[in-house]
């Protein structure tokens, strides 16, 4: 029998490619998609065909860029359907979130595989890697009890972010260019979102907070003209966390004047402790699974669209076209 994935393979070119579903190893898990979900920033980066670096190496780091055809996406909740001999804790018939591409069945271990308890729908448990990376943005920015924390870009990493920052009971101000991402934004909790192209925004988001500026900005919107706009709004000694991936180059002076003065701590913030840290990737993603499923996280309003597994490429299409309106999207394969 075989199965359905999808690949890109060059710029802008996805499409599905039929292939034998895999064997289940002794030590394995095989799991049937019900659904997966669209990293629109780096899953439309690499269906740009789009390095992370000048010399065109890397797709991702670590990752060298494919001379073929590259299957695309990390997230999936399923069904298993068989497991390996050698497994004991799980069964035929659990739902699974597992870190997988765009396609109709995937091989996992079972160290990788995270069962989806009954209160926890597939469409908010998709989720969940995506979720991490706004867990794990704040987690480097280090937020105390009630700092101001503004998140420039609402995609779905910053809409990530403003669901764990009303968790963490932190205030927050959402700025993007589009309406639509800022009123899902505000239907999540954000206390103030604003258009950041507006005449005196920085000088109202500075007062919104009290006079003093944000403690921590997120920046996910991947791109310099966001840095500087946190940079705008920070206040003296604090700090500015990079979530998103660039691929421009600033046309200013980062460490010149009036930013050098106001001693910022600048960090990038990209993938998951080494595993035994304290969050590591195990520790995380079970953090994010345990929010969902007690309804600490609100993420409703994020979830925007569903799309039948065949109409993928278009998606991708629409997306790199501009089209805003797509936050979060189900792909439904079941």
């Amino acid at each position: 029998m075989g199965m359905k994935r999808l690949v890109v393979t060059g710029p802008k070119q996805a499409s599905f490619e039929d292939v034998p579903i895999p064997s289940c190893p002794p030590d394995g898990l095989l799991v049937r998609a019900n659904v997966t979900t669209v990293s629109t920033g780096s899953e439309i980066r690499v269906f740009r065909w789009l390095p992370v670096d000048e010399d065109g190496e890397w797709i991702y780091g670590g990752v060298p860029f494919p001379k073929g055809a590259m299957e695309n996406g990390y997230s999936m909740v399923g069904e298993v359907i068989e497991k390996g001999s050698n497994v004991t804790h799980f069964s035929t018939g659990d739902r699974v979130f597992v870190g997988a591409t765009h396609k109709e069945y995937t091989v996992t271990s079972p160290t990788q595989a995270y069962k989806i308890p009954d209160s926890l729908s597939d469409e908010h448990a998709v989720f969940m890697n995506i979720l991490n990376v706004g867990q794990i943005g704040l987690r480097n920015g280090n937020p105390t009890l009630g700092e101001n924390v503004a998140i420039v870009g609402l995609g779905v990493i910053g809409l990530s972010t403003v669901a764990f920052c009303n968790a963490m009971g932190l205030r927050t101000v959402g700025l993007d260019l589009a309406q639509n991402r800022r009123d899902v934004a505000k239907k999540m909790g954000a206390q103030l979102v604003m258009d950041p192209t507006l005449d005196r925004v920085h000088e109202d988001i500075i007062q919104h907070f009290d006079g003093i500026g944000a403690d921590l900005v997120i920046e996910a919107a991947s791109n310099w003209r966001a840095v500087r706009t946190g940079l705008e709004l920070v206040r003296q000694d604090g700090r500015i966390v990079v979530v998103a991936r660039h691929v421009d180059v600033p046309d200013y002076n980062i460490y010149g004047h009036p930013y050098m003065n106001k001693r910022v701590t600048i960090r990038s913030s990209y993938g998951y402790g080494d595993e035994g840290d304290r969050w590591d990737l195990n520790r995380t993603l079970k953090l994010t699974l345990n929010m969902l499923a007690e309804g600490k996280l609100s993420i409703g309003a994020m979830i925007t669209h569903e799309f039948e597994w065949s109409e993928l490429p278009e998606v991708y299409s629409r997306l790199d076209k501009g089209d805003t309106d797509i936050l979060g999207a189900i792909i439904r394969w079941r």
